[in-house]
């Protein structure tokens, strides 16, 4: 039990908004990390589909494509 994330939070008055931005900010890039993710996991998945069915170059296109993302944006 001792391996549990377990966050604290604490209560705060009405006014203390300062890092409300900041917050905002981290989990926009959160939120991409995570869409990308799924992307390279899903096209590596359907990847794997398309070589295993017989078809290497659909399958190293699509894995290529959907990698992008990685190349452009990180």
């Amino acid at each position: 039990m001792s391996s549990l994330n377990i966050r604290q939070y604490a209560v705060t008055s009405p006014d203390d908004r300062g890092d409300t931005s900041h917050r905002n900010y981290l989990a926009g890039r959160q939120a991409v990390r995570r869409r990308t993710l799924v992307l390279a996991v899903a096209s590596a998945a359907v990847a794997a589909i398309a070589i295993a069915a017989g078809l290497p170059s659909t399958g190293i296109a699509v894995y290529l494509a959907a990698t992008l993302p990685f190349a452009f944006f990180s």
